[in-house]
């Protein structure tokens, strides 16, 4: 009997190509969305799942959005370690990146030597000896523990080792630097993709420091363990020890499974995923099924008049009702199963350009577990879109299925239309969608951050101490006097990132802020450099050398600043430039700031934070790393002039690799996520509309087949082109319609929630709307419109010749 079933699907499909074309054309598209969004979700939610204990861990956040900063992945070692006798804290691992370390202990040498050729060490980490217990590594050669217990020595990874020494099994080999030598204890597997610890080089962390660490701290509760009362309490401990603002301070616990998508923050190892962005892609995905689906009962039920007699000759012979409902299901499971095959060929061939797009390492792995899933899907899609068009074909009578019937049955006509009409709406508000996205993106992309953003490198990572020595030191003369640089001038504060500096001001007129004042230590040069609006005085200037931090025998710092306007405005300043010349001082009295200058606002970090009005100080440095800023002239060859700078920091500050970028490629980096679905909107649009329009042609096509006498007799009439035109296309115009008017008031609804994340964002134009309906009707008319017009050209004798 399955052989049967067999043979008559392929017949069938030979007779009508056409239908089984676009039936497979839906399913693939559809399906080959699913699985790599199935891969992706996979992916995205193996985050870190494959560490001891991972639902269990958790690290330590601090929050500083009491200061009017933000909530930070770093905290104070000390604190952690407090909590280290709780009962239900069973361990506590912290890792540090050398960033940090000048805060609390002797700076580590990363510059060293290997064969006589200077190198820098990648990504290096310091970390307590328990660290393989919270981190699942590989250990291809030596001990991990040795190096995590002793001074002097390294564990690297395999493509460190690679890099270095040119073999994994560096054991015993040795990097030498200017105070000594560091010893490779042991070599470990690359960490995968997969997770956000990203280090290649691993020492031991020193026991006794100068102050408490700040970096990541790693707490391991027990069974059962509720995170939320330990975090409460590990504030209120940290509370009891602080003074004054640091007070204000809280602890939030983040657990390690989930980092992933709670990791957009400051200081991150890694930038973390958009739980957003895979639940849009799920959604777009079972939106493209649903049309494949649909389109799939659409043109079976349309189509049924052709295998009329074929059923009725079936019934006639003694076929079931049950035997018929398995024929067609058969039918329908075997598109599916081509179309899955196809599928699969098309997503091997979009991996290359997935992975590009989402940054990530997809790859298609035929397991078991995965073709089962893939059957299921197969199965399950099947059914669902057979099951309809076998149960309407096998429902009527032998006598009505020879007389070819079929199209007038009522509820067959309710379900094309309805669908026809879902199939419409979920394509206006796919449109929707898309323009929405990509309005506000262009809206982030083209936002009034108050800095320049074109033109402009920055060199990051640099040492503080060798920018901020001198107002001018030989390494920015050097740049400035390059070939295409306009300017330079030092900077403590990536702009695209987060804030992390403050001041507490006191105003002349008495006025103290709440919370803190975010602050940016630069140089001379800043409003020129940074591409800052000037509103009122002067930018820093090595004319005015008091504009450079100077400190008094009593400790007592003195500089100059820029205030942006709003921060003088929450002063009491309606009239911010009455500032210009006037000394804002400390809560603690010692630090005072002369005002040289008002600015426009700033807007540093992302366009979802809200923030605070910002000010710039000459010099006043209370971090390890700072940056370099050049503005670049016209028109100049941005990469040679990056080559040459590179070449500069690497002479001038023994730097063998330098981090250089663009500041407008920073900007789109730190939106990444919200461009990327801008992308993924689109594109699922995009295959929407294709499917729909696909959807569309086969209903035409049977429409138009099966009203070609009442055309040819209504040209026999007089009847034109344009007219008969009109007859055939008014109810798919119509039906298309109404759906897309029902999907605006969703539509809206949604985007008006997603942009609601944003703390600059659009309005929603009412034209969005009304151009994605009459561009989904223009496109549904001419869809129609082509066959329709083929049928009107058609001479009527050729159709009424047996009449």
């Amino acid at each position: 009997m399955l052989v049967n079933y067999f043979k008559t699907t392929l017949r069938a499909i030979k007779k009508d190509t056409r239908h089984f074309a676009l039936n497979l054309a839906g399913f693939s598209i559809g399906l080959a969305a699913a699985i790599m969004v199935a891969l992706f979700g996979a992916y995205e939610l193996s985050f870190d799942k494959q560490h001891p204990n991972a639902e269990r861990v958790y690290r330590v956040h601090t929050d500083y959005r009491a200061w009017g900063l933000q909530l930070i992945a770093a905290s104070d070692s000390q604190h952690a370690l407090n909590m280290k006798s709780h009962a239900q804290v069973e361990d506590v691992m912290m890792l540090i990146s050398t960033d940090n370390l000048a805060y609390s202990a002797e700076p580590m040498t990363l510059d060293v030597s290997v064969a006589g050729e200077q190198v820098r060490l990648s990504k290096v980490y310091l970390a307590t000896a328990n660290l393989p217990e919270f981190i699942n590594m590989t250990v291809l050669h030596g001990d991990l523990d040795m190096a995590l217990s002793r001074p002097g020595l390294l564990a690297i990874s395999r493509a460190e080792a690679l890099r270095l020494f040119g073999s994994v099994n560096a054991v015993g080999k040795t990097l030498s630097y200017q105070r000594g030598q560091y010893e490779i204890a042991a070599v470990f597997a690359d960490l995968p993709d997969n997770t956000h610890f990203v280090f290649d080089t691993l020492a031991a962390l020193p026991k006794a420091t100068k102050m408490p660490f700040i970096g990541y701290v790693y707490m391991r509760l027990s069974e059962g363990a509720d995170a939320a009362l330990i975090a409460k309490q590990m504030t209120e401990t940290m509370r009891e020890q602080s003074t004054g603002r640091r007070k204000l301070r809280a602890l939030e616990l983040s657990r390690l499974s989930e980092l992933h998508f709670n990791s957009s923050g400051p200081f991150e190892m890694k930038q973390g995923g958009s739980r957003l962005v895979m639940q849009v892609c799920i959604a777009l995905t079972i939106l493209l099924l649903v049309i494949a689906s649909v389109n799939f009962i659409n043109l079976n039920i349309a189509g049924a008049a052709k295998r009329a007699k074929e059923v009725g000759v079936r019934k006639a012979l003694g076929a079931s009702k049950t035997q018929l409902i398995t024929q067609f299901l058969t039918e329908s499971l075997f598109i599916v199963l081509i179309a899955a095959l196809v599928a699969l060929a098309l997503v091997e061939m979009m991996i290359p350009y997935a992975n590009q797009l989402l940054e990530r390492s997809l790859s298609l792995s035929f397991s078991p577990l995965f073709l089962v899933a893939v059957m299921a899907v197969v199965v399950l899609i099947g059914v669902i879109s057979g099951l309809y068009p076998a149960l309407f074909i096998a429902s009527f009578s032998a006598k009505r299925v020879l007389s070819g019937d079929l199209q007038r049955g009522k509820t067959a006509i309710w379900v094309r239309k309805l669908t026809l009409g879902l199939q419409g709406a979920l394509s206006v508000a796919l449109i929707v969608a898309a323009a929405v996205v990509y309005t506000q993106m262009a809206l982030i992309n083209d936002l009034p951050v108050g800095y320049a953003k074109n033109d402009r490198l920055i060199i990051k990572n640099l040492p503080a101490e060798a920018l901020y020595q001198e107002a001018e030191p030989r390494v920015l003369r050097t740049l400035r006097a390059l070939d295409g640089v306009a300017q330079v001038t030092q900077s403590d504060t990536l702009l695209t990132n987060d804030m992390t500096s403050e001041l507490f001001l006191v105003f002349p007129n008495g006025e103290r802020l709440e919370g803190t004042q975010p602050t940016i230590a630069t140089g001379f040069h800043a409003v020129e450099t940074l591409g800052l609006e000037l509103i009122a005085g002067r930018d820093f200037s090595p004319q005015f050398a008091s504009d450079w931090i100077q400190t008094s025998d009593d400790n007592i710092r003195s500089f100059s600043v820029l205030l942006s306007e709003s921060l003088a405005k929450q002063a009491g300043y309606d009239d911010p430039s009455v500032l210009i010349g006037q000394t804002l001082s400390s809560h603690s009295g010692r630090a005072r700031a002369t005002v040289v200058g008002i600015v426009r606002d700033i807007k540093i970090g992302s366009a979802r934070q809200q923030q605070l009005p910002v000010l710039l100080t000459t010099g006043d440095i209370n971090v390890a790393i700072g940056t370099l800023v050049i503005k670049l002239q016209p028109d100049v060859n941005k990469a040679l002039v990056m080559r040459q700078a590179g070449q500069i920091i690497r002479d001038e500050l023994a730097m063998p690799e330098v981090e250089i970028s663009l500041i407008e490629d920073d900007y789109q980096r730190a939106h990444i996520n919200e461009f990327r679905m801008q992308q993924l909107v689109l594109l699922f649009s995009t295959l929407s509309i294709v499917l729909t329009c696909m959807g569309i042609l086969g209903l035409a096509s049977f429409a138009t087949i099966r009203r070609q006498k009442e055309v040819a007799v209504r040209k026999v009439l007089g009847a034109s082109r344009i007219s008969i035109v009109t007859i055939l296309s008014k109810e798919f115009i119509t039906i298309v319609g109404i759906g897309g008017l029902l999907a605006m008031p969703v539509s809206y609804w949604v985007m008006n929630t997603w942009l609601n994340n944003f703390n600059e964002r659009i309005e929603q134009a009412g034209w969005v709307y009304a151009a994605a309906t009459l561009g989904v009707l223009a496109i549904t008319w001419l869809t129609v419109a082509c066959l329709a017009f083929k049928a009107a050209s058609t001479r009527p004798s050729l159709i009424l010749r047996y009449e």
